[in-house]
């Protein structure tokens, strides 16, 4: 038994309770036949399911958006637009065309190419930060494979899974398609190992990352991983607009409470404009204020577990114990925090090694540019980065040095289903979005036919 706990009163939502495993067998027993009928389902079909899909998702996107605020405490208006932007992934998948899944190579022999073939089941196991986007951002490339998934939600966003099982059922798609799999973590390997599952996909903790990754190598099952991030806002001396630039720094940091594996963790800046632009995002900091989660005008929320509470307040003393200077002093009731701002100046093992899963901004200053990569990969992690320049040349040149899955130059970090979505070192390995999410959990067969 387990329940789910509103963050922001700490009161009980629902009970729920494990599945045996029994029941979790019987769903993996589904999961194969649906299989065995899904990989054979004419393209278009698929295309008509996900289609609809896409409609029943729009008529339940109230109700979607108020379980995220519920379950994990999240500001109306960002829970709306984590449905919205679900939805128009599943937009652009509609999109695709058969023919992605061939390609073509040009040889000697009559016909050579290679396949891109489903596999069978993917145990999708789900962060709670984003319920909805993560959930569907690994669904649907599978499905459109030919793939079926079984998902084991965070147990506090479960309702916002169970919401997506009912919409998948109800727009058409067969049943165990997608299904959800209530089953606490001593069940996991078992789970792993069954010969139904071929494939097993992980956002969340590196800690918890490894684990994953181990038993998907000792079941010879291929993983992905999507974990932690330290992401780098590096800000060059020749920008012009210190204030917009320290806005869009802010509006990163502190998007769903900072709770975003690809927010702007660490703001690296010129030492000749540093103290302007602690001055502008204190300013900016300053305007996210506690509030009711159900009123649009709301930009910060709650951390979603008195536990991730504890351990953020803790990060937050040791950086300071640790030499960190306060820019913008946090303050702390139950699950809330308001904005701050910590400046190092020294090696902050911490900062270093840990990542910040809250809203607390980090600065730091460069006197020389070509110490920018130092800086940057000074870091376990790997997942994103953003530079901030007038001279895209150099910038450019900038990029090639750092260690990350993503560079964005003169914008946000962000996942858009067009772009390979994922990172390196300890920010894990495999790609979500894009036409390369597709082919992560597939068969890449060589088919080649030469004449007698």
């Amino acid at each position: 038994m387990f329940q789910t706990i509103n963050p922001v009163n700490d009161n009980v939502l629902k009970t729920y309770y494990f599945l045996s495993n029994k029941n979790i067998d019987f769903k993996l027993s589904e999961a194969q036949n649906a299989y065995n009928k899904w990989k054979n389902y004419p393209f278009n079909l698929k295309i008509e399911c996900l289609t609809k899909f896409c409609f029943f998702m729009k008529k339940a996107t109230d109700i979607m958006a108020y379980s995220i605020t519920q379950e994990m405490g999240k500001p109306i208006t960002q829970s709306h637009a984590e449905v919205n932007k679900s939805i128009n992934l599943c937009k652009y998948y509609c999109e695709f065309q058969k023919s992605i899944f061939i390609k073509k190579i040009y040889t000697e022999y009559k016909i050579s190419y290679v396949k891109f073939e489903s596999i069978g089941a993917i145990l999708g196991i789900m962060p709670w930060n984003y319920p909805i986007w993560q959930t569907i951002r690994s669904t649907i490339p599978n499905l459109l494979l030919g793939n079926v998934m079984l998902i084991k939600p965070a147990i506090n966003t479960t309702e916002c899974s169970l919401i997506l099982e009912k919409l998948f059922l109800e727009s058409g798609f067969p049943k165990g398609i997608f299904q959800v799999l209530l089953m606490d973590i001593n069940q996991i390997e078992s789970v792993i190992a069954h010969p139904a599952i071929q494939g097993v996909t992980f956002t969340g903790s590196t800690l918890t990352g490894s684990i994953i990754g181990s038993l998907s190598g000792k079941y010879i099952k291929k993983s992905v991983l999507e974990l932690g991030g330290n992401d780098a806002f590096v800000v060059l001396k020749d920008v012009e607009n210190i204030g917009k630039i320290a806005k869009l720094a802010t509006e990163s940091r502190l998007n769903n409470t900072g709770q975003t594996c690809i927010s702007a963790k660490r703001f690296i800046v010129d030492k000749t404009i540093i103290n302007d632009f602690i001055d502008a995002v204190i300013q900016e900091m300053k305007t996210y204020h506690r509030g009711n989660l159900y009123d649009e005008s709301t930009k910060i929320g709650y951390i979603s577990r008195h536990d991730l509470s504890e351990k953020l307040y803790q990060q937050y003393k040791n950086i300071i114990l640790n030499g960190g200077k306060i820019c913008l002093e946090i303050t702390r009731d139950g699950n809330f925090f308001s904005p701050s701002l910590l400046k190092i100046e020294n090696d902050n093992c911490i900062v270093k090694k840990e990542e910040i899963f809250g809203p607390i901004g980090i600065i730091y200053s460069f006197s020389q540019e070509r110490t920018i990569p130092d800086i940057v990969n000074n870091t376990p992690y790997g997942l994103g980065a953003s530079i901030w320049t007038k001279d895209l040349e150099k910038a450019e040149e900038i990029s090639k040095k750092i260690d990350t899955g993503m560079v964005f130059i003169n914008e946000v970090v962000k996942s858009d289903p067009r772009f390979p979505f994922g990172g390196v070192k300890n920010s894990g390995y495999g790609r979500e979005l894009s036409s390369l999410s597709i082919k992560e959990f597939s068969n890449c067969k060589t088919v080649v036919i030469s004449k007698l």
